[in-house]
């Protein structure tokens, strides 16, 4: 209970915002729901459960950075960048959108972008969390850019792995021998490359953005919205 506190409260005016984007997805969710007497889109509640996983990691390394060691934030570093892409796949799920017609199109547009927009928040917030991390191991400004932009790359290739081959991050201990085999035959790939480089320059892009505008917000502000 000590350590949720303390991520609560690390972050406080990210936290609330991410809390104020939930509950609107769900709100929207909901209403969709009762309306149409359906639960077609409630995948999305799973999909943003996914994307809140590395955030988690990134506050929980912000948080006791001082009491790993070199092994520990390596293990810890690991399960982020395999969890990071789940936040951003999320805008992959607007393909649904050409499944619904008429007025309920355009509420269903919003309803995944705002699921998607959320999802994308948490995933850019935890990339600065861990580069603020990195960057007191005293790496080079220019490796931690470069790393940067190679996570970003990374997470191209994991959508791909999850919008088009359909595995999911789970799928690396439930299922490892077919993942890999499949990854090895799709790895070199055009569309895999061309896929991967699109997806991971917009990501970096948007981070470039999102860098320069609001994230002064995430270095240990404890206002409230």
């Amino acid at each position: 209970m000590k350590t949720i506190l303390q991520l609560i409260h690390l972050n406080k005016r990210i936290n609330y915002t991410i809390l104020a984007l939930s509950v609107y997805c769900f709100g929207l969710l909901i209403v969709r729901a009762k309306a149409t007497q359906s639960v077609y889109l409630f995948f999305l509640i799973w999909n943003l459960v996914l994307a809140v996983i590395p955030y988690l990691i990134s506050s929980f390394a912000t948080l006791h950075f001082s009491k790993f060691k070199n092994w520990h934030m390596g293990i810890i570093v690991l399960m982020w960048i395999t969890f990071l892409p789940n936040s951003f796949y999320i805008i992959t799920d607007l393909v649904h959108v050409v499944k619904s017609s008429g007025n309920l199109f355009y509420y269903d547009l919003i309803l995944i972008s705002s699921f998607a927009i959320t999802g994308f928040f948490l995933g850019l917030s935890s990339l600065i969390q861990i580069e603020q991390v990195v960057e007191k191991l005293n790496f080079k400004p220019r490796t931690i850019h470069y790393s940067l932009l190679l996570i970003c790359l990374l997470n191209g290739f994991g959508i791909y792995i999850g919008r088009v081959l359909r595995f999911n991050s789970w799928d690396i201990i439930s299922n490892p021998i077919d993942l890999f085999s499949t990854l090895c035959s799709e790895l070199l790939t055009k569309e895999t490359i061309l896929f991967s480089l699109h997806f991971g320059m917009f990501i970096y892009l948007i981070l470039l953005l999102y860098k320069n505008t609001i994230s002064n917000s995430l270095k240990n502000d404890t206002r409230t919205i």
